[in-house]
């Protein structure tokens, strides 16, 4: 049962893989959303947000999305009809075989995929960076993060991906992010304009998302043939 969540497909195996709906982006931010409104008001003892690092602030959010979140009736289509787990830095391997430990931050996997879909390969990649005075937006989010899913480390065989950004107050995507793009336009060719999701709203806990298209700079193995451009959708949660 898959809820409307994938685009019509295709049998046979081929790449990349066919899109994934809209529905299935919002429903995944709106749990992790949800998730973050547990780390800010339901404080666990010994987590602190306004100290903790990277990877600290990403295995809490984990935690609370997967244990607290998932398959609880908390948010409408995050369960176990539609998505079979959400994994923290699964071991995956690059576009072309030649690095076998690639780690995403986050993986939500789906029960259900199209046929002939590579297993391994099919799913919700997220990445995860702090914003802020000492994590730049470009030298970070984007040289660290973004850029692995441009040459093929993470969800080169997807369509769509997600960044979360840890953003401190006076970082927002527009104009940060936008400018940090701009001034990357080589290691990260854009298409078009940061723009903002029109079925997104930003909220207490996190700003609207945003999204972004970029053309890839690999070539399928299978094929040779260049990758297709990915989505990258943004989301950044407040952290103060």
């Amino acid at each position: 049962m898959t809820l409307g969540m994938f685009e019509d497909t295709t049998d046979g195996i081929h790449l990349p893989h066919p899109p994934l709906s809209l529905r299935s982006h919002l429903v995944v931010e709106a749990a992790i959303c949800a998730a973050w409104k547990l780390v800010l008001t339901r404080v666990r003892s010994g987590f602190d947000l306004q100290t903790a690092n990277e990877d600290v602030i990403t295995h809490e959010l984990y935690e609370r999305l997967y244990d607290e979140i998932f398959d609880k009736g908390i948010v409408d289509g995050f369960d176990r009809e539609v998505f079979a787990s959400v994994r923290r830095e699964p071991k995956i391997r690059n576009f072309n075989g030649s690095n076998l430990d690639k780690m995403p931050d986050l993986l939500v996997e789906f029960v259900d995929r199209p046929a002939g879909a590579m297993n391994s390969q099919y799913g919700i990649f997220i990445e995860c960076k702090p914003v802020d005075a000492d994590h730049a937006v470009g030298a970070h989010y984007c040289d660290k993060g973004l850029i692995r899913f441009v040459r093929g480390d993470y969800a080169w065989a997807m369509q769509s991906a997600m960044m979360i950004g840890y953003a401190r107050s006076g970082y927002t995507i527009l104009p940060k992010l936008s400018d940090a793009l701009q001034a990357r336009s080589k290691a990260i060719p854009t298409i078009g304009e940061t723009q903002p999701c029109r079925q997104s709203r930003g909220d207490s806990v996190s700003e609207k998302v945003y999204v972004s298209k970029h053309e890839r700079t690999f070539s399928y193995v299978s094929s040779g043939e260049t990758a297709t451009a990915i989505v990258i959708r943004h989301l950044w949660l407040k952290r103060d």
